[in-house]
This record gives structure tokens, C-alpha cells and sequence, in this order.
């Protein structure tokens, strides 16, 4: 049976958490977020021109939250499938704990705005707006009328997909491959909203950090030691190693 060993806490916890603890504080106390957003305020000629744009809104945003509802959906169908055949049955409680991240994430993160007074680029007097800029945590949570833009809710629902890592880290040979999803999904949506003038960069950051440790909490309470070994896909054996890190 597989347990978490010194190496897996050192590289999926200590060494993650300590990168993100560094990186947002960095971003707190500086105006690295501004410089930023300056730069595509910059390029888009002093206003929001992506705003509205078809790539950045109907693409990247719209489309993009349907990719990853319809991915879900396929997540879904496989699961109700693995009731019917053999070889999908063994598939079925990483499958269960993809869906649950995928689902579970970004719907916790778009709670956690509700109680953010943190304003969107866009709605700042430096941008045109009519909000005083504040770093994000001189603001004072609670249920708000204004803000809500802290952190991404967008992008989160890219960087919900790390736990297909997860799902596959006891099977895979190089499981690292599995974070080129969430990572790619996730940073597309992300500069699409920064190019729209929605998000900040540390807004970004944040949901990165918070879906890569709920990833994280949710994988180890489905235990995954009791999670099965060798696959077989509808009666053909496929042979995958399991990985103590």
C-alpha cells in the first residue's frame, strides 16, 4: 500500500508552499502587479481595448469556460461507463477524485470572491476607473458590494486540472506530464483576463497556489493508497508502476 513519503511532503508540499509563500509576498509589497498591468494598458493604447475582444472574451473566456465544463462532462461519462465495463472499474476512484478537484476548486475559489472587496484593473481610477487602488490585503473581507475580483475565478478553473496529476502520479511512468494541462489551460486563461483588464497577476498566482494545495488535500482524503494497482482497460492489461514520489 502506498503512503506519502519524506520526498513526497518535500516536493508537493514544502518546497511549493515555501515558492508560493515567496512569490505573493514579493508581489504584495511591491507594485510588480501594476507595472504589469500598466504594460497591457500600455499596449492596448490606454484602454481596455480586450476587453470586449473576440479572443480574449468570446474564446478565451466564454469558450474556455465551456471546455472545461464539457472535459468535466467526460469525466462524468467515464465514471458511469466504468459501471458497466470491467477494465473502466479500476479507473473509477481517480476519475471520481478528478471530477470532485475539477468541480470542487473553482467553485470554492468563486465563493472566496464573494467576500473579496478587491477591485478588477479595470474599475481603477490609474486606469480609468473609479477605485483607489489598494494592495490586496489593506482591504477588509467581508460581504461586499464592490469588488469581487480576488482571486481569479477564471483561471482557476484551468489550474483545477493539476489534479489530473494527482490522478495519475501512482500510474504514470512520468506523471510531471500530466501538469502540462492545468498549466497551459490555466496561464492561457490567465493572460487573457490580465489582457482584459479583469485580473491581476497575483490574483492569478493565488489561484494557482490554491487549486495546486487543494489539488493536494483533496488526492491524499481519497486515499489513494487503497486506490488500485495494475489497469486493466476493458479487458486489455496495461501494465503502470506505481510511484512512492
Amino acid at each position: 500500500m502506498w503512503h506519502p513519503d519524506k520526498r513526497f511532503w518535500l516536493t508537493h508540499l514544502i518546497v511549493p508552499l515555501l515558492a508560493a509563500l515567496s512569490l505573493l509576498t514579493v508581489l504584495e509589497f511591491t507594485n510588480t502587479d501594476l507595472h504589469l498591468a500598466d504594460r497591457w494598458f500600455a499596449l492596448e493604447g490606454g484602454t481596455w481595448t480586450w476587453r470586449d475582444h473576440w479572443l480574449a472574451y468570446d474564446v478565451i473566456h466564454h469558450h474556455g469556460k465551456q471546455l472545461v465544463i464539457a472535459l468535466g462532462l467526460g469525466v462524468l461519462a467515464m465514471i458511469a461507463l466504468s459501471y458497466r465495463c470491467t477494465g473502466l472499474r479500476r479507473w473509477r476512484l481517480p476519475m471520481t477524485y478528478l471530477l470532485t478537484g475539477m468541480a470542487l476548486l473553482p467553485a470554492l475559489i468563486a465563493w472566496s470572491k464573494r467576500i473579496s472587496p478587491v477591485a478588477c484593473p479595470w474599475d481603477l481610477v490609474r486606469y480609468g476607473g473609479a477605485t483607489e487602488y489598494l494592495r490586496t490585503f489593506k482591504h477588509a473581507f467581508g460581504l461586499s458590494g464592490t469588488g469581487h475580483c480576488f482571486p481569479s475565478g477564471h483561471a482557476s478553473g484551468g489550474f483545477a486540472l493539476l489534479a489530473l496529476y494527482f490522478a495519475a502520479y501512482l500510474y504514470a511512468r512520468r506523471p510531471a506530464l500530466f501538469l502540462l494541462p492545468g498549466l497551459l489551460v490555466g496561464t492561457v486563461f490567465a493572460l487573457g483576463q490580465q489582457a482584459r483588464g479583469a485580473h491581476f497577476l497575483s490574483h492569478d498566482l493565488w489561484s494557482l497556489s490554491l487549486c495546486w494545495f487543494g489539488a493536494l488535500g483533496l488526492f491524499l482524503m481519497f486515499r489513494p493508497g487503497r486506490w488500485p494497482g495494475p489497469i486493466e482497460r476493458c479487458g486489455a492489461p496495461m501494465r503502470l508502476a506505481w510511484r512512492a514520489a
